[in-house]
Order: C-alpha cells, then structure tokens, then sequence
C-alpha cells in the first residue's frame, strides 16, 4: 500500500471534520437552551473567540439543583477527603501472588498522592456539570515533564466533536480552538509554523494574533506495528493549522488521552442525554411560573389606577401628592391576583424539577440528621446508589479511562515502583482491574453483595445448628477474604497467604511440642511412682536412670 502524504490526510481530516460538524449541528440548539436555563454562561458553538453571554432566565432553582447534583456526585463518588478506588487484577491467580497485593496498595497510595498534586478534582467537577447539563463532558489527561505531574483538562463542550466504534464507545475526538501565535510557538515550535506565521513572530505587536487549530485523535488505520514510534502508535494525532491547511503536528498515543462521561448515550449517536435535557418542559413551566408570580407580585404593589379624566400632574411616587376636585377619583383597578396560591404552584413546580436532579437524594441523610440508626442510614445509601446505579456505571467508566490513564502515564515517567518479580514473568497476561470505594460503590456493595452476604450466612448458621457436617461446604478462608474486601479493608492489613500459611505452620508445631511435652511429663510421673516415689533416690545405671535420661533430653528439645 502506498504511503499516504500529509495533502492525503488533509483531504481525509476535512471531509471528516465536515461530516461530525454536520451530525453535532443537530444537537446544539437543545445545547442552548440548557445552558440558557441552567448554566452561569452560554457558549457559542460557531465562534470561538466570542466571549459567552450571559443567560435571561426568571428561575435561578434549576441551576442551584444542578449545582447540588454536580457537588453530590463529586462527594460521593470522586472526592480528595476519601478513598476512591482500590486496584487490583482480572486474573486473580495474578493477585494471589506473593507481594502483589503490596505492591498494588503501594502503587494506589502513590497515584492518590499524585492525583493531590495534580488539578484532577477541580476538573473532574467541570466534566461532571458538562455532562449533566449537554449530557458529555471530555477531559484531557497527559503529564506535565516540567512540573513532573498529572495535568488534567476539561475541554470546553463547544470545541469538542465525538463519533464512536461498533460497540458505541466513543474512540474519535475531533478538537478545534484557538491559539495565540506566542503560544503556538512555544507549544509546536516555531518551525513547525507555516512561512506566514514565522514571519508574523518577528513583529512582537502579532504575538497574540488567534490561530484556528484542529487536533484530531482517533484509531490509526494504517500501521506498522513492528515500529514503536509515535507515528504507529495505535491512536494518531495531528494538528492542523486550518487557515493554512498544514498539519503542523503529528504523533500518537497507546491509548486515547481523552476520557469521556457519557450521562445516558443516545443509541446510535456518539452523544447523550441530560437530566437538564430531561428537566426541560418542567424547568420552562417554571421560569414562566416565575416569570407569572413577579408580574403578578408587581401588579399587587403597583396595581393600574382608575382616574377621572379630569385629574392632571398625577403622582403615584411614595410619600407623592395629587390634588384632586370633589368629584374626581383616584382608585385602584384590583384583578383578582393571589399571590399564595401562584407560589403553591410554583413550589410544586420546583419539587418536579429536584425529582430530575436527585436534589432529595442528595439532601437526605442531612434533612433527617440525628433520627436515622446507623444500619437506617446503610439501607438509605444502598437504595439511593441502586436508583443511580446506571449514572454510577457511566460515571465509573470515565474514572476508570482516567485512572487508567494516569497509571500508564506514571509507569512511563518512572513514578510508580516496578512490580513484583512474580508478576513481572506474567506481565504480558496481566490486565489491570480497578474496584471504586467511594460512598456511592461502598453502599452499591453492601447493599448487593455484602447485604447477600451476611444473608446467605444467617441461612447457614440456621441449617448448620440442625446438620453440622454442612458446614464443610463453606470455605472460611475465602469468606473472610471476601468479607474484608467487601468492606474496604486495605490491603496492608490483610495478610498473604503465604503469610498466613507459615504462621499456622509456626502454631501448628508449638501446639505439636507444647502436646509431646505434656505427654512425657506424663510418662515422668508414671515411672517415678512404679519406681516407688520421689522418696527412694534413683540408682545410677539402672534402667529408671536411662528412662529419665531420655525423658529430659526430650523435654529440653
């Protein structure tokens, strides 16, 4: 096969780029509004360098009920104040492995230090409220050489492009935003520019002079994968300077750099739904509920006046005055409004809305702080994480592309220690497996498996009471692993099974001898009293003398 020029990629990239702005045109306008409606600023999705507007509304709620959504999930589910995820692999003959467990919980306490260090939460918070309010958020994670960290970014929603494979995992991000020259510079090289663009940099008065970039990743569909480099890595990525048609960058990646929190897809499409997008009729009945409520609050403080048409210099100011004849009127013209019963409406309106958000969920266990027991408040986050169990899905994908990510990018820059020799040889096989421990995963597993759990072992104990031998049918070993697993128990504390198999060995023996002790204690005693008693002295050389002889030379053993 021929060899593809970069005017051959440049055809390919633009036809493309032309068909996913056509399939994401289709979806802005629902964008819009939502943003309208929920979010502090609305983006343009055509002009880049247009500052975002600020949005007309007459309810601020849905945006506080978002805001409390977005803040509940970062808390329960992703929060620098708990442990998050725990790591581990799909083999678990793999894990069993001596040390590999130590080295996992070693490698978790290092990435949760750099996860710290790096702006992973305050971006996480950005993607989050992205996909909660146009249904996806895109975050970009790489690391920073010269800092030597994690660096996180949350791209703005109307840069991005999605498509996705087969199996509706999004694969492809097509990215265009602006850059300034100075910083085009610093970031491609300046060789890298277009004839133009060099010339430009002399004069110091153009530094800030925006450049429309395209950056492109997706899987390469073409490659030789006997070549390690960045050009046959299995995603491209290529930089295109649109305005000059000149892709002034080119590489690649093992895996996508971008991970992507997809709410609820939409079948067939590489984007998604929102709960803002849901909450949409009731989110518009309520702006114009509000809008309904003020105008009525206005016409009762302010109400239209009845005046004969004699009366001149009226005044309606406070504190105003108006001189009238006899027979002249000043009066207020009363509609009939009611303002308690428009607020009823209006309260109910917003409790429709909350339902969309899950603002009650959220606020729960703090509404009813004080009156709940412990196991109340276990079986409440247990149903509240199995309502939310798809959004949980979803979430954990994305967190786990980052974690993933973030692994691979650590292990490549030497942060992370080697892993254990047993697990080197099966290197190859191994996969990597991550177990999220977070509020909403800690409750989804008691609820499920821990509350299965301690179900199926109230079952046993009843049936072992009337048939003992039935409870040869339980291995206690691996149900004391899985119990302490289940509950979060770090790894530190629970010991290997080579660990565990020498410390019973160890009892085992002192048992053994603390036992053959006892018995030629026994023994002593037996043959002192045929012998006739402490009193009469044991004759040297004679058989009882061998006997004691022998008997201490084994307790002393």
């Amino acid at each position: 096969m021929a060899k593809k020029t970069d005017n051959d990629r440049l055809k390919e990239i633009k036809s493309r780029f032309s068909q996913l702005e056509e399939e994401r045109r289709r979806f802005e306008s629902r964008w819009i509004t939502a943003q309208n409606y929920t979010s502090a600023s609305v983006y343009d999705w055509e002009n880049l360098d247009c500052i975002p507007s600020l949005p007309k509304r007459f309810s601020s709620s849905p945006c506080h009920y978002l805001s409390i959504l977005v803040s509940g999930l970062v808390g329960y589910s992703i929060s620098p104040n708990i442990v998050w995820f725990k790591l581990s692999l799909e083999d678990f003959s793999q894990t069993s492995l001596y040390g590999v467990k130590d080295w996992l919980e070693q490698v978790e306490e290092i990435m949760t230090a750099e996860f710290k260090r790096s702006n992973l939460y305050s971006q996480a918070e950005k993607m989050i409220k992205d996909a909660a309010t146009i249904g996806h958020g895109v975050m970009l994670c790489d690391y920073d050489i010269a800092s030597q960290r994690l660096r996180f970014t949350t791209e703005r929603s109307n840069e991005i492009y999605l498509d996705c494979n087969s199996f509706g995992e999004v694969d492809t991000v097509y990215r265009r935003f602006l850059i300034t020259l100075r910083n085009a510079v610093e970031f491609f090289g300046l060789e890298a520019l277009d004839e133009d663009r060099r010339e430009a940099y002399k004069n110091v008065a153009r530094w800030n002079d925006k450049i429309e970039i395209l950056q492109v990743v997706e899987p390469r569909r073409n490659r030789d994968t006997g070549k390690p480099d960045a050009k046959n890595m299995p995603f491209a990525c290529y930089f295109i300077d649109r305005a000059k048609n000149k892709i002034i960058q080119e590489s690649g990646y093992i895996e996508n750099p971008f991970a992507v929190f997809q709410w609820n897809q939409i079948a067939g499409f590489a984007y998604s739904e929102s709960p803002v997008q849901g909450a949409m009729t009731d989110i518009k009945a309520l702006n114009i509920m509000e809008e309904t409520r003020l105008k009525i609050a206005q016409t009762s403080a302010e109400p239209p006046m009845q005046v004969s048409d004699s009366v001149r210099n009226l005044s309606l100011v406070p504190a105003g005055v108006t001189y009238t004849k006899k027979d002249e009127q000043i009066q207020p013209i009363r509609t009939g409004e009611n303002y308690p019963i428009a607020l009823d409406v209006v309260q109910q309106k917003q409790q429709e809305v909350k339902d969309w958000f899950n603002v009650d969920f959220f606020l729960m266990l703090q509404q009813k702080q004080g009156q709940m027991t412990a196991t109340e408040v276990m079986e409440l986050q247990g149903e509240k994480a199995a309502i939310l169990s798809n959004l949980i899905v979803n979430l954990n994908n994305a967190l786990q592309k980052i974690i993933s990510r973030s692994f691979n990018l650590l292990m490549q820059n030497h942060r992370l220690p080697p892993p254990p020799l047993a697990l080197q040889n099966a290197m190859n096989n191994s996969r990597m497996k991550v177990d999220f421990v977070g509020t909403f995963a800690q409750a989804q597993k008691k609820y499920h498996t821990m509350g299965g759990l301690a179900t199926a072992m109230q079952t046993a104990a009843t049936i072992m009471q009337i048939y003992p031998n039935s409870a040869d049918y339980i291995n206690a070993d691996e149900l004391m692993k899985r119990a302490l697993e289940g509950q979060g128990m770090p790894q530190a504390i629970i010991r290997e099974d080579k660990d565990v198999e020498k410390i019973r060995e160890m009892r085992a023996q002192q048992e053994q001898a603390a036992q053959q002790q006892a018995q030629q204690q026994e023994m002593l005693n037996t043959m002192m009293k045929s012998s006739g008693g402490l009193s009469k002295p044991i004759e040297q050389g004679s058989m009882m003398d061998a006997i004691n002889k022998q008997l201490a030379g084994g307790l002393q053993q």
